[in-house]
């Protein structure tokens, strides 16, 4: 199955999540204002005061900050969005307060409360390069693009050499799968601020999609160097590691980037990712087990359970899993081949003909689903039901080009002994996935018409091939033990 790509935005995948790190990029300018009052060094609070001293205005701002994350680190963002709501309320004039404080609101679930709070801002400030751009990732996460240019080219009019701008633009053309156009806007963004996390971040991030896996990984060193807190950015050197065949380093990154972020289920999907890559089930399921627990509406983590579970042999528990993907992400036709597969091995044929019908449905150059689909629903006690669905199938498909389907559906149209011409078809295919496919569907189909020695020759015959990882070959091994008369045996 795809897994789908964490994008590098400061909103979390599976959530409107903004993370501590987040809040305090944010907060870049009221940092850095803060530094600038001490003599250019950013640095906590109590390490700025002489004991005993009371606390600037700008240590009063860093330190309300510096709470919020914390609190945001452990899980209430409320209690953030209202600490900063305070020290916002105390610094009236303060636009850089109410930007991080929209930040948490939006943690907290508060969106609306977060675009008005940008949208005031906006009103009295147009050109607040950092509202523009909160407003920005606003609009993506609405999944709004055409809104989301619009900020940024407001925010880049307002400040041109602005490292966090030219950042969220490398941000727009990574999402946009522009790669080179990314490239260029981060290290705009590098030049402009050379110990900008973000845009080493985002820079690592490009090189990776352009397949430049050792620039990737400096690139993406120095925005840990930069920022050693940054979950993110061990995950990514993580995937440029593996892809240089660095595991142990691989697995090392993901497990820091798990401590640093314990509840961010979407690491707990790529290390399982990474552990199903290296046949370690059991730590590949512990991991999809805990981003479930944390993220139970993100479908992908059942998904890749589904298919642990397949391969032990827990078709049932498979079965629900596939289920729930299927409930959450409705478009994921993969899953209805999954399910269908878990039905046929379980004998439940009524559904399993009904998820490879909409799978075929959803796919409709994959024609070995219309035929599994008919089978099914013949082995349902639906003979007539399977010719009729089969015979609507057929004439769609070109017969020069893919013959063999077609003959295999008209077969299954006509129900009769009249099997020769498939069976020449089949020995003269060249490609084994589709022959050995093919003789599994046509054992399938001796068995509708209570042939068993027919089928098990072809059961036998498709076996032999050993296609592992294919759909025939998964349902073949179970239709085997459903026989007992397995080849090897």
């Amino acid at each position: 199955m795809e897994a789908r790509t964490v994008r590098p935005s400061r909103i979390s995948p599976a959530a409107a999540t903004f993370t501590a790190t987040a809040v305090l990029f944010i907060a870049a300018s009221l940092l850095a204002s803060c530094a600038s009052a001490s003599k250019g060094v950013a640095v906590a609070p109590s390490a700025q005061k002489p004991s005993g001293a009371p606390l600037t205005p700008e240590q009063k701002k860093v330190q309300a900050v510096e709470a919020a994350a914390k609190m945001l680190d452990s899980g209430d963002a409320a209690q953030a969005a209202d600490k900063l709501g305070q020290a916002a309320a105390a610094s009236p004039s303060d636009p850089e307060l109410k930007l991080v404080q929209a930040a948490a609101l939006v943690s907290a679930g508060k969106m609306a409360e977060a675009r008005s709070m940008v949208d005031a801002l906006l009103a009295t400030d147009p050109a607040n390069a950092h509202a523009l751009g909160m407003g920005a990732e606003l609009a993506h996460f609405d999944g709004d693009e055409k809104a989301r240019k619009s900020y940024l080219d407001r925010a880049l009019a307002a400040a041109p050499t602005e490292a966090s701008v030219l950042s969220a633009w490398g941000d727009y053309y990574l999402d946009a799968k522009a790669w080179p156009k990314a490239e260029d806007s981060y290290r705009q963004a590098q030049a402009a601020d050379p110990k900008s996390a973000d845009a080493a971040l985002g820079l690592g991030r490009a090189l990776y999609h352009e397949s430049k896996y050792a620039d990737a990984e400096a690139q993406l060193t120095q925005a840990i160097g930069l920022e050693p807190k940054s979950p993110l950015a061990y995950s990514d050197r993580s995937r440029a590691y593996y892809q240089q065949g660095k595991y142990k380093e691989s697995e090392a990154d993901l497990d820091t980037a798990v401590s640093l972020a314990p509840n961010e289920s979407w690491l707990y999907l790529d290390r399982g990712r990474y552990r199903l890559d290296k046949s370690d089930l059991a730590g590949a399921q512990a991991d999809f087990d805990k981003a479930i627990a944390l993220d139970p509406g993100y479908f992908l983590s059942y998904a890749y359970r589904g298919g642990i579970l397949e391969e032990t042999g827990k078709d049932e528990a498979a079965l629900a899993d596939y289920r729930k993907v299927i409930e959450l992400y409705p478009d994921y036709w993969y899953a209805f081949e999954s399910a269908g597969a878990a039905a046929f091995r379980l004998g439940l044929w009524a559904e399993s003909a009904a998820d490879f019908q909409k799978a075929y449905t959803a796919s409709p150059d994959s024609y070995e689903y219309a035929i599994a689909g008919a089978l099914a629903l013949w082995r349902s006690g639906k003979p007539k039901e399977a010719s009729a669905y089969a015979g609507s199938i057929a004439p769609g498909i070109d017969r020069d080009t893919n013959g063999i389907y077609w003959s295999m559906l008209r077969l299954i149209q006509d129900q009769n002994d009249s099997s020769a011409e498939l069976e020449l078809k089949i020995q003269a295919e060249k490609k084994l996935d589709i022959k050995s496919g093919m003789l599994f569907y046509l054992s399938e189909y001796w068995i509708c018409r209570d042939r068993p020695e027919l089928a098990t020759k072809y059961l036998s015959l498709g076996e032999e091939m050993k296609r592992e990882g294919t759909l025939e070959y998964r349902l073949l091994l179970a239709e085997e033990k459903r026989m007992g008369t397995a080849a090897n045996n």
